[in-house]
């Protein structure tokens, strides 16, 4: 009878198993199906050192970063999260790398939290291991990150055209922007659509629309949004 009852109870052992098994994967999986259905977004603001995460248009939760500084300043524009990793050392627990065209620069944790909340790092945003370890889990890959800062961002200094990338050209499409002959993104990235409100912009003031921010063109362009007069800054006007 002894015989029986082993086997007999293994059998419902490994059945109850098996059973809660797809049962807890199929509730992860459901969770992480939930999440990724929720609208989220990132914004944060270079100068208040403060990142501020959005789910469904709402405001979730603000934490303190550490930001770039002036020498290797955080980049300013609207860009992506398109990798997360599990990371360590001076990156902390989690690491979001951003789709900023012209370096490597990512949302991370860190070794040294006393340095969050102020201006220490080399450009990327620093953040307490709770803190990322949070987010983290919050967001996916594609989820928009929007940096603020001070504005002008940066002079330009040279002409752009097709294919240029840069915090220039993100500053270019902010001025497009501003003059209302460009809808897109503040990518950093000088994209056919960026060409297009050129020549749209460059028609507008009587200028040879090529489609190329000339020196002149973006001279017309700073005199028509009001910012030829403003000095372009990081974390302050005097800087």
């Amino acid at each position: 009878m002894r015989r029986l009852v082993i086997p007999f109870l293994l059998a419902v052992a490994l059945a109850w198993l098996l059973i809660t098994g797809v049962a807890g994967l199929w509730g992860d999986t459901r969770i992480a199906s939930a999440a990724s259905a929720v609208n989220t977004k990132i914004v944060i603001n270079v100068v208040k050192h403060r990142l501020y995460l959005y789910r469904n248009n709402k405001l979730f939760q603000v934490y303190p970063v550490a930001v770039g500084e002036p020498h290797t300043p955080s980049p300013r524009g609207e860009f992506y999260i398109t990798q997360k990793a599990v990371w360590g050392d001076g990156f902390g627990t989690r690491w979001m790398r951003l789709s900023t065209p012209w370096g490597i620069y990512g949302i991370h944790g860190t070794n040294n939290p006393g340095s969050v909340g102020t201006v220490a790092s080399h450009g990327c945003f620093r953040m307490y291991n709770r803190d990322v370890e949070q987010v983290y889990a919050l967001v996916s890959l594609h989820t928009p990150v929007i940096i603020e800062g001070i504005t002008p961002y940066t002079r330009i200094k040279r002409p752009l055209k097709l294919h240029a990338i840069g915090q220039d050209v993100v500053e270019l499409q902010r001025l497009l922007q501003l003059a209302r002959v460009y809808p897109g993104t503040q990518s950093g990235v000088f994209t056919p659509e960026v060409a297009q409100a050129v020549k749209k912009f460059q028609t507008m003031v009587g200028l040879e629309p090529s489609g190329t921010a000339t020196p002149a063109t973006v001279k017309k362009l700073l005199e028509y949004t009001h910012q030829s007069e403003l000095k372009p800054g990081y974390l302050s006007r005097s800087s």
